[in-house]
């Protein structure tokens, strides 16, 4: 400004020095102006265009606003595909100084370090892979997905079997693609094994995306290894090219893969010339001159991959009609001399599959292939499990071991809720049924809640609640007042059997929150990993496919996850008329948009209003399907959501929900049971399997869904029920979930994308018709490290999670203290203060924040974020730690946490001088006397013995105290009631 500049501009994404300069100039003489281009999160054109009025009208800085943009010639694209090269620097992708943490290196670019098992004769290859460390990998890509070339897995084995001497690849069968993600990388093992009686190992290869421990290893290929060598085979022709061959251009060749889908590089274009006799193939192939390839490889992947490219070249399998193929299996593979970077290849065919033989230039073998497969592949879908390993699970039922013979509880502690007295199941009532039995369920739970104490659990008991949809819908609403009222509940799904109503009190007493007692026999449910792959590789079983002809009826076809279904259908399925149904039709949100962007891609699309709930609109809507084009399959995504904790559900609610989702289902079921579907899908919920705390009425309607899918699989009929987790996108399924809910789900269960979400629902699709599929699969994305952080995970779950072992105490220490010994053992004041860290740490790890530091004492918790399910989670937090039974409402009766903690320090009554140490230490004698129980070994009568005296004690302490005249005054209408009825009974 000194200088004679008065006007500054910051030309930046935000402003940073602005406000800087401007108070450095305040006091200056000389006007000045100090402009920003951009703000954060501010209309990008529009800003800077407001930057350049403000410089126009207060500096009169001329600015050309009249004169239009110069005019510009399009630029043609090139007629020819991109020839792309890259620049960044080489690397071997070798780790360093593995021999520091005792491996051996493998002196080879993809297999890192090599892992000799002690006591046997077997060896793991492990190396991590990415395009940083092998770049050359992004010019061998299939529709955009970088894809490792078979011959790499080839390379891979071969390499693998020279370490222990097994130089024959007598198999190799590639299961599924191996494809690199554009940023990250995998970890590559090969395994393999001893050999056997005749000396063939098998080899195993697998993967696992980086950093990703707790995702399942991916198996791609699987083969046999031989050390017998094959014999050498006779030199190449002497003439080059051979006798008779006939010249076939190869110009063009590369373009017509691009269209294809298949994008190879410079290193990978290695086919030079191809001749053709009869029914043979000749070519010459060979390595760019200046390829930079890393030293190493026995036979580098692009030279032999370029080898195959000859076979397209045989008669009849060449064409614009002729299918994309890849290796599939390989058969007597045998590597004759290493280090080529020129090969002369003859190919012919035998049988189905193909016969490589290689040389180098002077005729010398190089390697041959006994017998080679390719397999038609989908050029379009070759990543499409990319991204979702680890993501779809299934629910299996593990048998429970029950404890060795000692005391065995007579009858179950606490209540019991028998819905089994209901009578059987009745199908055309199935709905009204549910309706029943949950409706009983959540009162009898509701006042169990309010009246009980907390080592008093209700046993809710049901029967074949797997088939049974109306069962399956207790199921679904219990799991959630588990959720937000641990240990309050016990659910049971109990057989007929005598023996099993013997072992029920047993069953009960292992604290398993869910059994099923069948048989005589007790187990446990468990969510289990799904691999939709193994029918494929044990069978070659194959599901049922859609009929792209058919007609597909999608219930919430206009919503968020009904529109991304339709367009998946269409656009990886083949699906051409499609049904859309929604309660307001083509008057709902966005439905001629999506009616028009589906009719673009080539469907015929039928947007209609209907009441799923109502079956005569639902039979009218299925008999205006077109004979044509039938029904095939059903898709059923109509959903209501009406969240609230437990306490707050009533009958009215679960109607709410049950309308669109229970109604509907049951509807499409009993009015498409005659006909031919290949599928008949129905989107539920993780809900009725987590218990997802705030969702009881839903995850009742979530359970009768996968009821229903295994009743119509009993029936011989298509079933399919995914229990979706969180989607990112908001919809029916999630959109009513309060922000705050959604951040304390993402703990443990995180949302997942929508391709993420579609991925797997094509891959769930793919189970349809496989034996043995299952009839319900749970499609989530789970966090098993915060699982294992939580130290407590929910019982279904611990199949994924390892417990921990216990640490171990030292010999002369004292017991762990509980938080209570501790307060004890301070003054009160030091107490207010411990309580209130206790209820700061539980507030911070309940709205998902790193440490208590983030959580002011003083605010609101309705400031803090909390809503209802927040609630009932922080008192469950501190019901834990402190063994007080509180209720749902605290926060909302204590609305700070310093009122809370208050609350806790007068409830706890820990200020009751001698009166206190005389409870601990009652409480000490008692805990030692039920220790003492548990260890022993008694006769019948000795048993009957004890537990008579119990019985007599208890008897003695459940007379209550005399009230005093304060505790009367205090007392609510409730309360004097409940000692009315004491005192009657006592009487």
């Amino acid at each position: 400004a000194d200088t004679g500049h008065h006007t500054f501009i910051e030309v930046s994404a935000h402003p940073v020095l602005t406000m800087a300069i401007e108070d450095t100039l305040q006091d200056h003489p000389t006007p000045t102006l100090t402009l920003p281009t951009l703000r954060r999160n501010q209309h990008e054109p529009t800003t800077f265009h407001t930057a350049l009025a403000h410089l126009h009208t207060h500096t009169h800085h001329p600015i050309t606003w009249h004169l239009p943009p110069t005019p510009t010639p399009d630029t043609p694209p090139p007629t020819y595909p991109f020839q792309h090269q890259h620049y960044w620097l080489k690397t071997d992708g070798r780790a360093t100084d593995i021999g520091a943490v005792g491996l051996d290196g493998s002196g080879h670019p993809l297999l890192g370090a090599v892992v000799r098992l002690p006591e046997s004769d077997r060896a793991v290859f492990t190396n991590r892979v990415s395009l940083r460390t092998q770049p050359w990998l992004v010019e061998h890509s299939v529709s955009g997905t970088v894809l490792v070339p078979g011959t790499a897995l080839l390379e891979l084995v071969i390499r693998a079997g020279d370490e222990l001497g097994a130089t024959a690849v007598s198999e190799l069968v590639i299961e599924t693609p191996l494809t690199v993600p554009d940023t990250g990388g995998l970890h590559l093992r090969v395994t393999v094994d001893e050999p056997d009686g005749s000396g063939v190992r098998s080899v195993v290869v697998h993967s696992r995306p980086d950093g990703a421990t707790d995702a399942p290893w991916t198996r791609h290929a699987t083969g046999s290894l031989s050390s017998t060598p094959r014999p050498l085979p006779a030199d190449g022709p002497a003439d080059w090219p051979p006798a008779g061959a006939e010249t076939v251009p190869v110009d063009g060749f590369y373009a017509d893969q691009q269209d294809a889908g298949f994008e190879f590089g410079p290193l990978f274009r290695g086919l030079r010339s191809v001749w053709v006799r009869g029914e043979e193939v000749f070519a010459e192939v060979g390595l760019p001159e200046d390829a930079d390839v890393s030293p190493g490889f026995l036979i580098h992947p692009a030279l032999l991959d370029s080898a195959l490219h000859a076979a397209a070249f045989l008669p009849g399998r060449s064409g614009a009609d002729a299918p994309a193929r890849l290796p599939f299996a390989w058969n007597g593979v045998a590597l004759h001399a290493s280090g080529a970077t020129v090969l002369r290849v003859r190919v012919r065919p035998c049988g189905d599959d193909l016969a490589i033989e290689m040389t180098d230039p002077t005729g010398a073998p190089v390697a041959s292939v006994g017998a080679l497969t390719m397999r038609p592949v989908d050029v379009h879908r070759i990543g499409d499990r990319d991204g979702t390993g680890g993501m779809l699970f299934r629910t299996d039922w593990t048998a429970l071991p029950m404890p060795p013979a000692g005391p065995v509880p007579d009858a179950v502690p606490g209540g019991l809720l028998d819905l089994t007295a209901l009578g059987e199941p009745q199908d055309q009532g199935a709905p009204e049924r549910s309706r029943v039995l949950v409706s009983r369920a959540l009162k009898e739970i509701q006042q169990h809640l309010q009246s009980s104490g907390p080592d008093t659990p209700l046993v809710v008991v049901t029967r074949d609640a797997r088939h049974d949809p109306a069962m399956a819908a207790v199921w679904g609403l219990v799991r959630v007042a588990q959720s937000e009222n641990p240990g309050q509940v016990v659910l049971v799904d109990l057989d007929d059997t005598a023996e099993s109503r013997r072992l029920l009190p047993a069953a009960v007493a292992t604290g398993e929150p869910q059994l099923a007692v069948h048989g005589g026999s007790v187990s446990v449910p468990r969510l289990t990993r799904e691999d939709p792959g193994a029918a494929d590789r044990t069978g070659g079983a194959e599901g049922r496919a859609l009929d792209t002809d058919g007609t597909v009826l999608i219930t919430g076809g206009t919503g968020t996850l009904g529109g991304l279904v339709a367009r998946r259908l269409v656009t990886h399925h083949g699906i051409r008329h499609l049904l859309l149904t929604s309660r307001r039709g083509l008057d709902a949100p966005l439905a001629r948009e999506l009616r028009e962007e589906l009719t673009a891609l080539g469907a015929t699309v039928t947007v209609a209003p209907c009441d799923i709930g109502d079956r005569g609109a639902v039979a009218e809507l299925l008999a205006g399907v077109p004979a044509e084009h039938p029904l095939t399959a059903v898709v059923h995504t109509a959903a209501v959501l009406d969240d609230g904790v437990f306490t707050s559900l009533d009958p009215e609610r679960v109607e709410t929900v049950f309308g669109p989702k229970v109604d509907g289902a049951w509807n499409l079921h009993v009015l498409t049971e005659g006909l031919d579907l290949a599928a008949f899908v129905l989107f539920s919920s993780a809900s009725g399997t987590l218990g997802n705390a705030g969702q009881g009425n839903y995850a009742a309607g979530n359970g009768f869904l996968d009821g229903l899918a295994e009743y119509r699989r009993r029936l011989g009929l298509p079933g399919l029920s995914l229990a979706w987790g969180l989607w990112e996108q908001a919809s029916e399924m999630t959109g009513a979930l309060l922000d705050g809910t959604r951040g304390h789900l993402k703990q443990d269960v995180l949302a997942m994308s929508d391709e993420e979400g579609l991925l797997l629902f094509d891959t769930a699709l793919g189970t349809v018709g496989l034996p043995d599929s299952p009839s319900v699969l749970v499609p989530v994305k789970l966090s098993l490290a915060a699982l294992r952080q939580s130290g407590n995970p929910p019982a279904v779950l611990r199949g994924l999670v390892p417990q921990a072992r216990p640490t171990a105490r030292q010999a002369t220490a004292e017991p762990a203290d509980s938080f209570l010994d501790r307060l004890r053992r301070i003054t009160p004041q030091e107490r207010s203060g411990k309580l209130l860290d206790m209820v700061l740490a539980h507030t911070a790890a309940t709205l998902g924040h790193a440490g208590s530091g983030a959580v002011d004492g003083r605010q609101a918790f309705k400031d803090l974020g909390f809503d209802s399910l927040a609630a009932v989670d922080l008192r469950n937090r501190i019901g834990a730690t402190t063994g007080l039974r509180l209720p749902a409402t605290l926060v909302f009766d204590y609305p700070t946490p310093a009122a809370l903690a208050r609350h806790l320090q007068e409830e706890l009554r820990l200020d009751g001088g001698d009166g206190g140490q005389a409870t601990a230490k009652a409480l000490a004698e008692l805990h030692r006397l039920e220790t003492s129980l548990d260890e022993l070994v008694l006769e019948a009568d000795d048993h009957a013995r004890i537990a008579e005296r119990l019985r007599k004690l208890a008897a003695r302490w459940h007379t209550p105290a005399a009230p005093s005249e304060q505790d009367l005054a205090l007392a609510t209408d409730e309360d004097i009631l409940r000692l009315a009825e004491a005192e009657l009974d006592l009487s």
